[in-house]
C-alpha cells in the first residue's frame, strides 16, 4: 500500500497508515522537547555505567584500553542518533522504527522489528532494568532469589499501572528519575577528588600487555559490555507521534541527550578509574558503591544503592513507556489483533499494548530467575542473561533501522527532512561497520544467546506467512504533525 506523505500529489511511500479516517482512536500530543530529552537521557542511563565496570575491568584490565571503548562505542551510538533523528523529522508516526523500516524495506521487515521488539528486544531490557533495581535494593535490605524476583515483577507492574492511567505521569516520573541519576553520577564525579580520595597510581597499567587476535577478543568482549550502557538511544521514537512539534523536537532531544550522556559516562569512568585500583575493580560486585564506600564510609554504599535504583527505575519506566507505542502501531497497521491498537477512551493511552507488554516481561523474568545459577555464577546472572538477549537483538535491527536513511535517501530524495544527518553518508556507514564488527564478536562468544534470540526473531517468519500475510492492512490515517 501507499500513502503520501509530503503534501504532493508524486511523491508516495509505504507507510502503515493510510486513508481518512482512523477507528481506532489517536493518541494526544502531549510531550514538549524537554520531556523528549528526558525519555533519551532517562532510557539510556540505567544499570550499565554501575554494573559493567567491573566486567570490562576484567576482559579488558587497562585503563586506556577501557576508555577508549567508552569513546568509541559512544561514537558509535552518536552516528545512530544522527540517522535517527532525521528519520524521526520524516516520519514523526507512532512506532517510529517501525514506520522506518516498512518505508525502507516494506512491511515484512517492519514487522520482524516489532516482533523482536516484543519478544526479546524490549521486554528483557524491561526484566533486567528492573532486576538491576531490585539488585542495588538487596544492598541496602538482603533479599533472597524469590524475593528478588517477585520485587523485579511488582516494579514492572506498578509502572505500567502508571503508564495505563497517564502518558503525562510517565514523563513526570521520567523527568524526575532522569533529574535524580544525573545528581546521583554528578556526585561521583566530583566528590572523589573535592574530598581527596583519588590517586592517579590507580590509572596503572594504562594499557594492556594482550596482544594479537587476545587483543581483538578482549576489545570485542569489552564493546558488547559498553553497548548495554549506551542503549536506549532509540527510546524517543516510538514515541514521536506524541510529541508537540516532533519535526524539530525529536531530532533535537536525540542529538542533546546522547551528547549529555556521552559526556557523563566519560566523565565517572575516569572518577571510577581515580578512586579505586584495576584489580580492585577486577573484584568488585558493584563499582559505584565501592566508590561510595571509598569516599564516605559504611554508609556510602547504602547511598550508591539508593542513587543506582533511582537510575534504573527511570530506565525501567522510559523503556515501558517507549514499547506499547511499537506493539499499538503495528496493530494499527493490521499485523497484530485491533485490541492492541485501541486507545483508552478515559486516559487516551495505549492501555492495551501497555497490559500486553506487563505481562510477557513477567514471564521473562520469571524464567531467568528460574534456570538454576551455575557454580561459578553470581547472584546477578539473570541480569547479565536478560541484557545479553537485549543487546543481540537490538543490534540487528538498530543496523536496519540506521540503514533505512541510505536508502531512503537513495528511492525517496523528495521527501521533506527537516534535519539531515550530519556527516552523511560516512556516520551511518561507521554505525554499520561497527555494528557488523560486535555482532561477529557475539556469534563466537556468546552463541548460545545468538542462537535462541536468532530463533524467536525467526519465528516471526512463521508467524507473518500464517497470519499476517492473508490480512489486509487497517485502513487508518496519518496524525497531524503540530
Amino acid at each position: 500500500m501507499t500513502s503520501p506523505v509530503s503534501g504532493t500529489a508524486s511523491t508516495s511511500i509505504q507507510l502503515p497508515h493510510n486513508g481518512s479516517s482512523t477507528p481506532f482512536g489517536d493518541l494526544p500530543r502531549s510531550l514538549g522537547l524537554w520531556d523528549a530529552v528526558a525519555l533519551v537521557v532517562g532510557g539510556i542511563i540505567g544499570s550499565g555505567v554501575f554494573f559493567k565496570a567491573a566486567t570490562l575491568a576484567r576482559d579488558v584490565g587497562a585503563f586506556g584500553p577501557i576508555m577508549l571503548l567508552w569513546v568509541l562505542v559512544g561514537i558509535h551510538t552518536l552516528c545512530a542518533t544522527l540517522s535517527l533523528a532525521e528519520l524521526a523529522g520524516m516520519l514523526p508516526h507512532a512506532g517510529g522504527p517501525y514506520v522506518y523500516l516498512q518505508a525502507a524495506y516494506g512491511r515484512l521487515a517492519a514487522f520482524l522489528w516489532g516482533w523482536g521488539e516484543f519478544w526479546i528486544i524490549r521486554t528483557a531490557s524491561l526484566g533486567a532494568l528492573s532486576t538491576a533495581s531490585v539488585l542495588a535494593f538487596s544492598e541496602v535490605v538482603p533479599l533472597d532469589r524469590m524475593s528478588q524476583m517477585v520485587l523485579s515483577i511488582a516494579i514492572v507492574l506498578g509502572l505500567s499501572a502508571v503508564n495505563y492511567v497517564a502518558t503525562k505521569g510517565g514523563s513526570l516520573i521520567q523527568i524526575v528519575t532522569t533529574g535524580l541519576k544525573l545528581g546521583f553520577l554528578g556526585l561521583l564525579i566530583v566528590l572523589p577528588a573535592f574530598l581527596g580520595r583519588i590517586d592517579t597510581a590507580n590509572l596503572d597499567p594504562i594499557w594492556t600487555s594482550k596482544t594479537g587476535l587476545t587483543f581483538w577478543a578482549a576489545m570485542g568482549t569489552g564493546a558488547m559490555a559498553v553497548l548495554w550502557p549506551y542503549d536506549g538511544w532509540i527510546n524517543v521514537a516510538p514515541v514521536t507521534e506524541e510529541i508537540r512539534d516532533p519535526s524539530r523536537n525529536v531530532p533535537r532531544a536525540l542529538i542533546l541527550g546522547v551528547g549529555l550522556v556521552i559526556v557523563v559516562y566519560l566523565l565517572v569512568n575516569v572518577s571510577y578509574h581515580l578512586t579505586l585500583s584495576i584489580p580492585a575493580m577486577q573484584a568488585s560486585s558493584g563499582i559505584a558503591a565501592d566508590v561510595c564506600h571509598a569516599v564516605f564510609g559504611p554508609w556510602g554504599s547504602h547511598l550508591s544503592a539508593l542513587g543506582i535504583m533511582c537510575s534504573t527505575l527511570g530506565a525501567t519506566n522510559g523503556n515501558l513507556l517507549c514499547g506499547p507505542r511499537i506493539y499499538f502501531a503495528m496493530a494499527r497497521d493490521g499485523v497484530l489483533p485491533g485490541v492492541f491498537a485501541q486507545v483508552h477512551p478515559q486516559f487516551k493511552t495505549p492501555a492495551n499494548a501497555i497490559v500486553l507488554q506487563a505481562v510477557w516481561t513477567t514471564v521473562l523474568i520469571v524464567g531467568a530467575f528460574q534456570v538454576p545459577l551455575a557454580e561459578n555464577e553470581s547472584a546477578d546472572a539473570p541480569f547479565d542473561k536478560l541484557t545479553n538477549f537485549a543487546i543481540f537483538g537490538g543490534l540487528v535491527f538498530y543496523a536496519l533501522v540506521v540503514a533505512a536513511v541510505l536508502r531512503l535517501r537513495a528511492t525517496h530524495p523528495e521527501l521533506p527532512r527537516p534535519y539531515r544527518t550530519w556527516g552523511y553518508p560516512w556516520t551511518p556507514l561507521l554505525y554499520l561497520g561497527g555494528s557488523a564488527g560486535v555482532l561477529v564478536s557475539m556469534l563466537l562468544q556468546n552463541w548460545r544467546e545468538t542462537l535462541v534470540g536468532s530463533l524467536l526473531i525467526l519465528g516471526g517468519l512463521t508467524y507473518y506467512a500464517l497470519v499476517v500475510r492473508t490480512e489486509r492492512p487497517r485502513v487508518v490515517s496519518p496524525p497531524p504533525q503540530h
